[in-house]
């Protein structure tokens, strides 16, 4: 909310004539696109706004040290008593933002975002007058919504699509076949896992994923409520892109296959470490993980990759662009994975 304040025959009356003293001053504020206010401190009150407000909500000009509540959404009622605190604490060189609805004489409530620095203090130096202004972000807020709808359909109808070609690969399935059952198991485990990973970009506003919840989400349908702490993940956060975190879940989601049936948790003693790191030489990022099994039975070099060993590197290597090696070491496996992320970017 844009608006600016002050009151007759005290002390806000003149701070507020020091900036705006003059007609041309008054004439910018009133052509502003924006609602401008000052709102007063001491009185918790704005008791000046441009006529962008009745412009914007329809609604009479509000009379010098009216209350403002009443215009704000109930839901964002106990924010802005918050916001006004803050006010009162407010630095001279800080901007404080906040986004809530008001009212219009219509009945719509509509969205705003708000902007507010200190125009000037007490004789003590605690603030007295803040200068805002707020811009309608109704347009915005709606389109927002729409999106996240659509998102949300598309997902319904992948995972529903998922669930048919499932359906169809048990129907067509030659019978007494136990080799295509797990075929069509596998296949489907990996499907659901890329649908999990999309679950948890679609939960995110910049459409990333963070890198600890992908391997959680891919690691999870391995993990017992009867032995936690069998996997354990350290490392900063990473904002991955839908594609990057889409490969990387299909990855990780193959190396705890094959962890479950043939590593360290097949066997009860059995954990794994997941450490990552990102380091900047001032132009691009390196990305490197190191996955290290241990307390499995003994592992050896296959001969050549299984099917796993060959979705595993093609997740890394060719969706992802990334460089890893898989080592078998008398302890356990060790899949090393990195690429580069140029900075100010999600991978």
């Amino acid at each position: 909310m844009s608006s600016l304040l002050f009151s007759d025959g005290d002390l806000a009356m003149e701070a507020a004539h020091q900036h705006l003293d003059s007609g041309m001053a008054q004439r910018v504020l009133e052509s502003a696109p924006t609602i401008i206010y000052v709102y007063d401190v001491k009185t918790g009150r704005s008791t000046f706004q441009n006529r962008r407000f009745s412009e914007l909500l329809g609604q009479p000009p509000a009379a010098p040290g009216e209350d403002w509540s009443h215009f704000i959404h109930p839901d964002d009622r106990l924010r802005f008593t918050e916001h006004c605190q803050n006010l009162k604490a407010i630095k001279p060189d800080e901007t404080l933002f906040w986004e809530f609805r008001m009212r219009a004489a219509n009945g719509q409530w509509r969205w705003f975002m708000s902007r507010d620095v200190l125009l000037s203090a007490d004789a003590g130096g605690k603030p007295h007058l803040i200068v805002g202004n707020a811009m309608d972000i109704t347009e915005q807020k709606s389109a927002e919504e729409h999106k996240e709808i659509l998102f949300g359909e598309m997902r319904h109808r992948a995972k529903n699509l998922v669930s048919l070609v499932e359906a169809i690969g048990r129907l067509s399935r030659p019978r007494n076949r136990p080799d295509v059952d797990d075929f069509i198991n596998a296949y489907m485990e990996r499907l659901k896992a890329i649908l999990r990973t999309g679950d948890i970009v679609l939960s995110s506003d910049a459409r990333t994923a963070d890198l600890r919840a992908v391997i959680e989400t891919a690691v999870a349908p391995f993990c017992s409520d009867d032995s936690p702490g069998r996997i354990v993940l350290e490392g900063p956060p990473i904002a991955l892109s839908e594609r990057t975190a889409g490969s990387l879940a299909l990855a990780f989601h193959e190396l705890a296959t094959n962890a479950m049936k043939y590593g360290a948790l097949s066997a009860p003693a059995g954990s794994i470490s997941v450490r990552w790191s990102l380091t900047d030489d001032g132009e691009t990022q390196h990305f490197s993980l190191a996955w290290n099994e241990s307390g499995g039975p003994t592992v050896a070099q296959p001969k050549a990759d299984g099917f796993g060993g060959k979705v595993i590197r093609h997740a890394v290597a060719h969706e992802a662009n990334g460089r890893i090696a898989l080592d078998y070491l008398a302890n356990g496996l060790r899949c090393t994975i990195a690429f580069d992320v140029p900075k100010d970017s999600a991978r």
